[in-house]
């Protein structure tokens, strides 16, 4: 994908290739026409929540709207030393390297979450991300669509995760692992620094 492509465009040929109007999209997610229109034509942002139905709605990952472009990762760049992202590592043919420079990226604004594609594609067992959160602010989780196992690894920041009710604050080299139904809330809980760290999960539903 070009660094063009946003959410509201993915969704807009997703939803052609599918043969649905904006009125089945809303049906089956739950939100307006309007609002997914708004969407498709980049004049309303979206938030974690409603792509992740629009997700479920059109039966493919959440990270099938990640924008392909470079990352700004500079508050990564004590853990991360990025390399440019050349021409030769945009080929087609499959390979099994991700450059820093060159990592697929979901950015949602409203929220400030930014997810960044840590493996080539979505069509093995696992997926691993870097997510990063700003500080103040949150994301409340949904149940996803199938059972899954996670493993959240904390680079840098304070991340609070909730699961079920019982918080947890991690500290960069903190991790945890649980099965992902747990999973009700991930909050920056840095006052003046953002959150990052690496999440793996499998199946890759996310």
């Amino acid at each position: 994908m070009s660094s063009n492509v946003s959410p509201g465009s993915l969704l807009k040929k997703l939803r052609k290739e599918r043969g649905y109007s904006l009125r089945e999209v809303a049906r089956r997610s739950d939100l307006t026409a309007s609002f997914l229109s708004q969407v498709e034509h980049g004049i309303s942002n979206v938030s974690l929540d409603s792509l992740r139905r629009i997700a479920e709605a059109l039966d493919v990952p959440l990270m099938y709207f990640l924008e392909e472009q470079p990352g700004d990762i500079e508050n990564l760049s004590e853990h991360i030393e990025p390399e440019p992202c050349l021409d030769e590592d945009r080929i087609t043919e499959y390979s099994p390297v991700v450059r820093a420079g060159c990592r697929p990226r979901l950015i949602l604004p409203p929220s400030g979450v930014e997810y960044q594609l840590l493996v080539p594609d979505l069509s093995h067992k696992l997926e691993a991300v870097i997510g990063r959160l700003s500080p103040g602010t949150a994301n409340v989780a949904r149940k996803l669509r199938e059972e899954t196992e996670e493993f959240i690894y904390v680079l840098s920041g304070e991340l609070l995760i909730e699961l079920e009710g019982q918080e947890y604050v991690l500290r960069p080299g903190d991790s945890i692992n649980f099965p992902g139904e747990k999973l009700t809330k991930l909050a920056c809980a840095s006052l003046d620094r953002e959150a990052s760290w690496i999440s793996v999960i499998t199946p890759p539903v996310f």
